[in-house]
């Protein structure tokens, strides 16, 4: 097996969330894909989560056998990337609140699970980046399993999900059951890495994001999902048809065809998780005509503008 390995967290153009926010809404995905349009200010439920997915990935990959050397290297790694989202959060509350949860985060989970993981499983890759070929097309998709595992006394091969909540525990948990995303780790960490992959858990850290006490810190692990062959292959199937949809409307677009009648709202996505979408604002705009955007919006220029897909990238316009 390769040693552990780690690289920075970035979104892939490829990957499992690019696609499903165009199963979710495709209008939300033209206005960001196409446009370039993007919220100004970073969700802060998202810096928190990619900030402890790189503190548990440094705890996991250290080189050292002290605990202690590992957390401390993990929470100055998480506060390093909360430092560097700083400017894009609405205010310094909101930096102050996860300056002091994701020390306690990253602290109690290790207390309660990072440190047995060290001892009962063999770490065999932490956030490795994996391009997977579709079959039947000439598209790729990247997938990026959190943690993947080894059972030291029995073998079995795990892929770790990890995920923190203000909100419910349950919710979170049938969230990564119920959802694609298992799906994709256990079918590429098959196809590109050749493991025989076990099934994939829910790894959760829970903390009402409206009290500051600690003792309201949960972690838990969900049951194992698993997936067989015919899952995996039906999945397939529906990346490849998405993708290939994608790139047909993109292509469409280019030769002048109204993106309305391309990406149509899906107004059921527009509250589905209590609060109103992001781009609720802007939604029924033009807004491939913009030139001067609403306050609460920037044009991000590190998203590529999409004509068509290629085997790995995006063409650009």
């Amino acid at each position: 097996m390769a040693k552990p390995t780690i690289t920075k967290r970035r979104e892939s153009s490829l990957g499992f969330h690019y696609f499903n926010l165009y199963q979710c809404c495709p209008r939300k995905f033209f206005i960001k894909y196409f446009c370039r349009i993007v919220p100004k200010h970073i969700h802060p439920a998202l810096v928190q989560g990619s900030a402890f997915h790189e503190g548990k990935a440094v705890f996991y990959t250290h080189k050292s056998k002290s605990l202690q050397v590992r957390e401390k290297a993990a929470i100055q790694t998480a506060l390093g990337i909360l430092e560097e989202s700083k400017d894009q959060l609405a205010d310094e509350g909101i930096y102050k609140d996860l300056e002091f949860r994701l020390p306690n985060f990253l602290h109690f989970w290790i207390q309660e699970i990072g440190q047995h993981d060290l001892r009962n499983y063999k770490v065999l890759y932490v956030e490795k980046q994996l391009l997977v070929p579709i079959a039947g097309t000439p598209y790729s998709m990247t997938i990026r399993p959190d943690t993947i595992l080894q059972d030291r006394q029995h073998g079995q091969i795990y892929i770790m999900e990890t995920k923190t909540s203000g909100f419910s525990i349950r919710v979170t948990t049938q969230a990564v059951e119920l959802g694609d995303q298992a799906t994709s780790y256990i079918f590429g960490a098959r196809k590109v890495l050749g493991l025989d992959i076990y099934g994939c858990v829910p790894d959760v850290s829970y903390w009402n994001k409206n009290t500051m006490d600690v003792k309201n810190i949960k972690n838990e692990r969900g049951a194992i999902i698993t997936r067989d062959e015919y899952a995996c292959s039906a999945f397939e199937k529906g990346v490849a048809q998405v993708l290939t949809e994608i790139n047909q409307k993109a292509l469409a677009y280019k030769k002048g065809y109204d993106p309305w009648l391309l990406f149509p709202r899906n107004s059921h996505y527009c509250t589905s998780f209590a609060n109103p979408c992001d781009y609720a604002g802007i939604c029924y705009s033009a807004c491939e005509k913009m030139k001067q955007l609403p306050s609460e919006f920037r044009r991000d220029t590190q998203v590529r503008k999409i004509t068509g897909l290629t085997e790995d990238s995006i063409a650009v316009l």
